[in-house]
């Protein structure tokens, strides 16, 4: 079983409109931070003033000796991950993602 590597990052409503850009300096800083982690945003916002990030779990078959019609799930995270990530983007929020 492969680790979990792929993130989907959902922003908080303040983000709607004018927050795209910081949007793509915090995923960029998070690339920064955890390089063996992959970043994407998910579509839309919260209509809460959470960050939401959800792990990518499975894939399906199209690796190496995989077969294309099985889905491959992945280990369970370990349960500090994702509040570290959430931590992290907050952080980066406050501070400014240029920093990393």
């Amino acid at each position: 079983m492969r680790e979990v590597t792929q993130f989907v990052v959902i922003f908080p409503g303040r983000f709607n409109g004018t927050g795209r850009d910081e949007a793509k300096l915090l995923l960029r800083a998070m690339h920064a931070e955890y390089p063996h982690y992959s970043f994407e945003a998910g579509m839309g916002h919260n209509l809460d003033e959470d960050f939401k990030v959800i792990p990518i779990v499975g894939r399906v078959g199209g690796g190496i000796d995989d077969d294309p019609d099985r889905v491959y799930l992945c280990r369970p995270l370990d349960p500090t991950v994702i509040p570290d990530l959430v931590k992290t983007l907050l952080l980066y929020e406050t501070v400014g993602a240029g920093v990393n």
